[in-house]
């Protein structure tokens, strides 16, 4: 699919997708809110312009991750969270999904009982845990 910023802007500006043009989606719940979420953002684009500048953080898939929605973020000062949606590639018991920085260092945790490549995964990262975060995010899959 189309490769998108975390408010669903493609690298295009003033060009928007979600829904099944961007992945598929397990629940029509999670495609409703990511239409509102492009639709706002166009609808702010029409009213401003294009967004300020601001940094950009690259979201890579690191070990069991298949890919993740979005693909990059850009942190401004209206930046509050970012919802992470992605498919793990192997099926697993207890794991927990980390984020981490370009120097390894655990940013974030989140501990799921099972994972399935036929289940979407959600993680919401909160604007506090980017704030000194400078270069790329890679989300994988820790076992046990």
């Amino acid at each position: 699919g189309a490769i998108v910023y975390e408010n669903m802007e493609t690298s295009v500006p003033g060009i928007f997708a979600c829904g099944n043009v961007v992945h598929v989606h397990d629940l029509v719940d999670y495609v409703s809110a990511e239409s509102e979420r492009a639709g706002a953002a166009a609808a702010a684009f029409l009213r401003n312009g294009s967004c300020p500048a601001s940094e950009e953080i690259p979201l890579t898939a690191g070990d069991g991750i298949g890919y993740t929605v979005p693909q990059k973020l850009r942190i401004g000062e209206s930046f509050s969270s970012a919802e992470i949606f992605f498919r793990v590639t192997r099926v697993t018991g207890a794991a927990a999904i980390l984020a981490t920085n370009q120097e390894g260092k655990t940013i974030a945790r989140f501990k799921r009982e099972h994972l399935a490549p036929g289940e979407m995964e959600r993680i919401i990262l909160p604007a506090k845990l980017l704030q000194d975060v400078h270069g790329p995010i890679s989300l994988s899959i820790q076992e046990g």
